[in-house]
C-alpha cells in the first residue's frame, strides 16, 4: 500500500489517477493461462491530496 500511495502522489496533479491492489493465484483450469485475479483495493485520491483506499466487498 505504501509504495501505491508514493506512485499516486509523485503523479501529475491534473491527470485521473486510480489504483488497486489484486491478489492473484495460479489455479488449474482458471481462464487461459491458469492465473485468477481478485481485486482486494481499490485506491484515489480524494480532492485535498490524500490517498484514500476502499476494500472491495464481492
Amino acid at each position: 500500500m505504501d509504495e501505491l500511495r508514493k506512485a499516486m502522489r509523485g503523479m501529475p496533479r491534473d491527470v485521473s489517477i486510480r489504483g488497486a491492489i489484486a491478489h492473484m493465484v495460479y489455479d488449474f483450469g482458471a481462464g487461459d493461462d491458469g492465473w485468477s485475479r481478485r481485486e482486494i483495493f481499490r485506491a484515489y485520491i480524494d480532492p485535498a491530496g490524500s490517498v484514500r483506499f476502499e476494500r472491495v466487498v464481492k
